[in-house]
């Protein structure tokens, strides 16, 4: 029985190109994997979101902020010296 070789390098190019096909199917596979995820994620919050007893979170209550007071000890809001701007270390 002799080799040929020609069908030989034929069988390897095949087997080649098949795991090159395989490969791409399976990224393509991870991809629509993933897509798959996240929209069973948005569904279930749809469902949550459009349930009947559904209450949305409470805002936070609003606070006063502090008064800022200058690095001179000066309040912001106090009138300051007229002439240029002190220079800032930064």
């Amino acid at each position: 029985m002799a080799l040929n070789f020609d069908e030989f390098q034929k069988v390897v190019e095949t087997a080649q190109q098949a795991e090159a096909v395989k490969v791409d199917l399976k990224r393509v596979l991870k991809k629509v994997t993933s897509a798959l995820d996240g929209l069973q994620a948005a569904l279930g919050e749809m469902e949550t979101v459009m349930a009947d007893d559904y209450m949305p979170a409470g805002r936070k209550p609003r606070k006063p902020r502090a008064a800022k007071t200058e690095t001179d000890g000066t309040p912001s809001g106090a009138p300051r010296k007229p002439g240029r701007p002190k220079k800032s270390a930064a």
